[in-house]
């Protein structure tokens, strides 16, 4: 049964042939559309003969289509003639462009322009075209017709030479594409092998239908064929241009084969339904075949899902599938899942790691944030060649940070306010291949599935690393505080003499202060408080090396004989120095922690200067880092031979350098040393006054400070830090647990101070209102009523009263909290030097009369 368009029997050629052109046109007009929202493309030798091609190949199609429909017979012979060169030259000029397209596509690769000699191939070939099929005629003579479809062509005596000048271009074309491979990357590569596969589709049936059938063999039956199968053309070498993210040949046969399959089964299965229910009521038999079709396509389709992929991938589940089922295994655990998607994706193995997103490194996450999608380094390599000069710098950039990464794919994940948390970093493949668009899209559709799951685990693991850290490095503290008790048990039993017992007092104070410091330290690392906002201000960085390795809790004197800082320049550092000193303070604890397994090691810090950034060295030569490694250490949650450490020390010594100005380094070679580096910028018209001595090795100095640190805690005879009379100062001491009231209030009776106690803040307000107090040390979390609240209500009745906060908060908002409402803060528990600091300086900007009061009386 024919069909019939504008009033003409149209057999199924020619209805084919006018729906490939059609869909030619749509196509076109949807890629230059697609061009238009592009802004990272433009129309250069890519595109344009790309156009006109298509142009070309519509002309091709629709005059190939005349020859098929009634129009054949009743406008004749001259018109037939007519359009069989316009069939001719539309078909030439196709193939010319597309040998043009294969030019500009070689010269964009090699960075040079189109050969003259190329140029002046397509330019003679053209002309001869246009005159032999145009002025002469010396190619179609005449067109004998039958029927609509049924013709004859005479051909004329150019025909052989124009049909060859085709099959020539044909070759010249796809030699080009050949020659385009080994300029192209992985990407590019890709985009070849579309770009080849459709044209040598078309160009193949083009050759044999055309040339062999057509002219050989005088039989136009299937001259039609050609112009449908230009489509693929199209599709492929339109695809190929447009997008950076192809699917693998692999899951392009499995889904065409599956749905093929499918498609088949049905037919067979519900056609002859059909035809029978037909001969009865023809629209009946159609409702009744589309709703069967409806209903027992999704089990059809599933089930030859399941057969094609035994057959391609040896399993009734493809990867695709693999790896969206691992939503179950990232409930789990993410190390694990992770561990698994390495596997699915060919990583080399424990590779795909999921890093911490930082703030003080936005490289990746301010990219991600405009683009919200993923990250792959052969994609941005093929778009800095179709960027301005503005975005091609980012790009750059981009691909410079995953080059040196080592990295290829980058995977955002988002907390529960759309900020970027975390990103999945991946390797290269281990075959060098390219991740695929169906592997992409699963790993993105798993990750927005699961993000939720894996937030949640590394706040675990976060948890976990601290308390396992706090564990332990608080036993080798808390092991010597309990010798030292031991030992003096001991020598309460043997009436020792004095100085001995307090010799021993000593060094368990020591211990005590030293597991204080490893508190601090770690609580440190996991702050999420923004470094940027601690002031800052200029240094001796001798003078400050040299406070961080006297503050060290250091386990003996030996050890810290070890700790060598001798002759180097001095400099000026813009720093703060709690900060700073915490950052020596994780260098040492990381080196010490080798030191009774490698007896002979020590450390050794110097300074250098230089013309733009100054250095701080930190060198041991102990067991040295693994240079597989090495990439990672300053990496969140990252440990390597280490147990009990939570790996946050150093990737927080990073952001410390980074909110100087500075960085750090890490140089190390196994078996030998280990050398940090830390940068400064160079300080210029600084206020600071650097001692004519500071050249000279102070490690004597150093050495000895251990001794004196540890005496000074316990020395009755200790002379305060400036003369001040604390024996008319009164204090309010205000803390729910008896014993940091009692040893608070031990140590400013040392001191000379009357003391008053309060167990909670609202009876704190209550004494403060019937008593003189110069000075109030408030808890944070007590019952009743909280440290805040009681600050708030002392402050109404006395806004020059000093509120000090005695308090062990480590969050961002309790020490906001903190900084707004009280006067200063004092580490819980506190030692006598930091108190007695502390009260210094408060009573020497102020000096108040006060009544006094009962030492020692308790509210609580």
């Amino acid at each position: 049964m024919h069909n019939v368009i504008f009033g003409t029997n149209l057999p199924p050629q020619a209805l084919t042939l006018t729906l490939v052109g059609f869909a030619i046109l749509v196509w076109l007009v949807c890629y230059i559309f697609s061009l238009r929202q592009m802004q990272s493309t433009v129309l250069n030798t890519y595109h344009f003969p790309y156009i006109c091609y298509s142009v070309c190949i519509t002309l091709w199609i629709f005059s190939n289509a005349y020859f098929q429909t009634g129009l054949l017979v009743s406008l004749g012979e001259p018109t037939a003639v007519t359009m069989a060169k316009i069939a001719n030259i539309s078909s030439f000029f196709a193939f010319a462009f597309a040998y043009y397209f294969s030019c500009g596509l070689l010269a964009s690769q090699t960075r040079s322009k189109i050969n003259l000699i190329q140029i002046l191939i397509l330019a003679a070939s053209s002309i001869y075209t246009l005159y032999v099929n145009t002025v002469h005629s010396d190619t179609i003579k005449g067109v004998t017709i039958s029927g609509a479809g049924q013709f004859d062509i005479i051909f004329g005596p150019q025909t052989p030479y124009f049909f060859g000048l085709v099959f020539a271009i044909i070759l010249l074309t796809l030699f080009n594409l050949l020659r385009c491979r080994k300029y192209h990357s992985k990407l590019n590569l890709a985009k070849n092998n579309y770009m080849v596969m459709g044209i040598f589709i078309f160009m193949t049936s083009t050759a044999v239908i055309h040339i062999g059938f057509a002219y050989f063999l005088n039989n136009f039956s299937y001259t039609w064929l050609p112009p449908a199968f230009s489509i693929s053309e199209i599709l492929f070498v339109g695809y190929a241009l447009v997008t950076s993210r192809f699917y693998s040949s692999k899951y392009i046969v499995y889904s065409g084969l599956t749905v093929l399959i499918s498609g088949v089964v049905l037919a067979i299965l519900l056609i002859p339904l059909a035809l029978v229910m037909n001969s009865y009521f023809e629209l009946f038999s159609v409702a009744t075949v589309c709703i069967l079709t409806g209903i027992s396509w999704r089990y059809v389709h599933s089930f030859f899902k399941r057969c094609t992929a035994k057959l391609l991938y040896g399993s009734t589940t493809t990867p695709v599938e693999k790896i969206r089922a691992l939503e179950n295994d990232f409930q789990h655990s993410t190390r694990y899942a992770l561990e698994k998607l390495g596997n699915l994706l060919n990583l080399p193995s424990g590779k795909l790691r999921l890093i911490t997103n930082k703030v003080d490194d936005p490289t990746y996450s301010q990219f991600l944030s405009q683009q919200k999608s993923v990250l792959i380094v052969d994609e941005i390599e093929n778009a800095i060649q179709f960027t301005d000069s503005k975005a091609n710098e980012q790009l750059k950039e981009l691909k410079m940070k995953m080059r040196s990464d080592e990295t290829a794919l980058i995977l955002p994940l988002y907390d529960e306010n759309s900020g970027i948390s975390h990103l999945l970093v991946s390797p290269h493949k281990i075959d060098g291949g390219l991740f695929s668009r169906e592997e992409v899209r699963a790993l993105q559709k798993v990750i927005d599935k699961v993000q939720g799951y894996i937030n949640a685990d590394r706040k675990v693991s976060q948890s976990q690393a601290l308390a396992n850290t706090i564990a332990h490095e608080m036993r080798n503290p808390l092991t010597q505080a309990q010798l030292q008790f031991e030992e003096l048990k001991e020598m309460v039993k043997n009436r020792a003499p004095t100085p001995d017992i307090l010799s021993d007092i000593e060094k368990g104070s020591a211990a005590i202060q030293r597991g204080r410091q490893l508190i601090d330290i770690i609580l440190r690392e996991v702050s999420d408080s923004s470094l940027t906002k601690e002031p800052a201000v200029d240094y001796s960085i001798r003078k400050v090396i040299e406070q961080a390795i006297n503050r060290y809790g250091f386990e003996s004197s030996s050890i810290q004989q070890r700790v060598i800082f001798g002759k180097s320049p001095d400099f000026v550092a813009k720093l703060n120095d709690t900060l700073f000193h915490f950052v020596l303070f994780n260098l040492l604890r990381n080196a010490i922690y080798y030191f009774d397994s490698y007896p002979d090691s020590q450390i050794h810090i110097s300074t250098k200067q230089g013309e733009h950034e100054n250095c701080v060295v930190f060198r041991d030569n102990g067991p040295g880092i693994d240079p597989n490694v090495l990439p990672k250490v300053f990496e969140d949650f990252f440990t390597h031979d280490k147990n009990g450490g939570s790996g946050l020390g150093l990737g927080y010594c990073q952001r410390v350098m980074q909110a100087f100005g500075g960085r750090i380094t890490c140089e190390s070679e196994l078996g030998s040393f280990t050398e940090f580096k830390l940068y400064l910028p160079v300080v210029t018209n600084s206020s600071v006054t650097l001692n004519d001595n500071n050249n000279l090795d102070r490690s004597n100095s150093i050495e000895g400070s251990f001794a004196s640190t540890t005496l000074s805690t316990f020395d009755e005879n200790q002379q305060s830090v400036l003369e001040v009379d604390f024996s008319s100062k009164t204090i309010l001491v205000v803390d729910d647990k008896e014993v940091q009231r009692a040893l608070v209030k031990l140590y400013l009776e040392q001191l000379g101070c009357k003391v008053i106690q309060a167990n909670n803040g609202l009876t704190a307000v209550s004494v403060f209102r019937s008593n003189p107090v110069d000075v109030v040390l408030m808890d944070i979390q007590m019952p009743v009523m909280n440290g805040f609240q009681a600050c708030e209500q002392i402050h109404e009745i006395s806004p020059t009263t000093p509120v000090i906060a005695l308090s062990g908060e480590c969050g961002v908002e309790d020490l906001a909290k903190i900084q707004q409402v009280m006067n200063a803060r004092l580490e819980k528990p506190t030692s006598k030097i930091a108190l007695e600091e502390m009260l210094v300086d408060l009573f020497s900007q102020s000096a108040k009369q006060t009544v006094p009061v009962t030492s020692g009386t308790d509210y609580a």
